[in-house]
């Protein structure tokens, strides 16, 4: 019995039609279908703490906990992340792999991309995380879709919603409460199960 090499295998054969739309999917990045109540419909441009471009739709694929705050908050901001920290401690392995975190700035004219890579040294933030900041109008969009209110203050400070908010891996808001009443192993249950 002799065996059979690949080499001596025939190339296999595509219809002209698929070539053609995978050649299309490769040119224009094309990416699955959304749903209609996907927040990742938005056609926002925004830019992460490494100044790098990045639109809502490129975090599809995991779940995200995203939260909207600014780094020179010292009252609500601080307690969110320290609330993100402890659900993403709380994950398993396997969890952590199929989880994202993301924080949106509130004020993006003061939260430069250097201004958040300093804020993710200082809360010890890992490749988990986006922080992302986007033009006033791109923020207000989100903050709609996601129903997260907020006002800027005459001080210069942000009243805001201090709601954490679960998107499920297309973009859907699965989750949303206020803080960890019930500790971070509760939200985890809820947003896996």
């Amino acid at each position: 019995m002799r065996a059979r090499h690949s080499s001596n295998r025939a190339p296999r054969r595509y219809p002209m039609k698929t070539l053609l739309i995978l050649l299309l999917l490769a040119v224009f990045n094309v990416q699955a279908a959304l749903p209609g109540d996907s927040v990742y419909q938005l056609n926002s441009q925004w830019q992460d703490s490494h100044n790098q471009p990045l639109k809502m739709a490129d975090l599809v694929g995991k779940k995200q906990i995203i939260a909207l705050v600014y780094t020179d908050c010292i009252t609500a901001c601080p307690i969110i992340v320290s609330d993100m920290k402890a659900i993403q401690d709380a994950l398993t392995t396997e969890q952590q792999a199929k989880m994202g975190f993301v924080l949106v700035s509130l004020t993006p004219a003061r939260d430069t991309p250097k201004v958040m890579r300093h804020f993710a040294k200082k809360r010890e933030l890992d490749q988990h995380w986006h922080l992302l900041s986007s033009k006033d109008e791109d923020v207000r969009i989100l903050a709609m879709a996601l129903n997260i209110q907020y006002m800027g203050l005459p001080d210069g400070e942000v009243a805001h919603a201090n709601a954490i908010t679960v998107l499920d891996e297309q973009g859907r808001l699965q989750l949303q409460q206020v803080g960890l009443p019930s500790g971070p192993e509760a939200l985890i249950k809820k947003v896996f199960n």
